[in-house]
């Protein structure tokens, strides 16, 4: 039970990291169109955001910088979803092949593409939440979702090692 628990899991990190690589990779198929329209972006969802420090941020340094942020959003997607894909496909078909350290490594780089993750629905949710009821909703549902899996990841680094595969074993 506990094994197949693990696999929906990394199905559920898969599913995530597909949203966050194809978000990634639809920014960067502009050829800088995201990162030039971001200054408009950032003034419609100030324009009615209901948390005033949000509002501030978004009409001062975000828009100020509005080419580094533009930059970090899309390059963030990107790495996001390569790192929440790489690491399920890794711990599902590889992690039984490898060393303690490297199972670790590995853990370690998936927990900070959940926190890169978790950190952008949190800001995509406080900057455009107020748009629409399913902007709201997804980067909740993804932020919690993340925080779910960076918990099992967190568990993963803990491990010993003789714990970390996913492979059955015998009763």
């Amino acid at each position: 039970m506990e094994r197949m628990a693990r696999i929906w899991l990394l199905l559920i990190q898969i599913v995530l990291g597909y949203e966050w690589l194809r978000g990634g990779l639809e920014k960067l198929e502009t050829g800088g169109g995201f990162v030039k329209a971001l200054p408009q972006t950032l003034a419609r969802f100030a324009e009615k955001n209901p948390y005033p420090w949000m509002k501030s941020f978004l009409t001062g340094p975000a828009t100020a910088n509005a080419t580094l942020f533009g930059n970090l959003v899309q390059w963030g997607e990107l790495l996001a979803g390569l790192g929440l894909i790489a690491g399920a496909l890794y711990l599902l078909f590889m992690a039984h092949r490898l060393n303690g350290t490297l199972r670790r490594i590995a853990g370690i780089l998936v927990a900070i593409a959940l926190l890169g993750g978790m950190t952008m629905n949190a800001f995509f949710g406080l900057a455009a939440g107020h748009t629409s009821p399913s902007t709201a909703g997804i980067n909740l549902v993804m932020f919690f979702s993340q925080l779910m899996l960076l918990g099992f990841w967190i568990g993963v680094i803990l491990q010993p090692v003789e714990e970390l595969t996913l492979q059955q074993r015998p009763a």
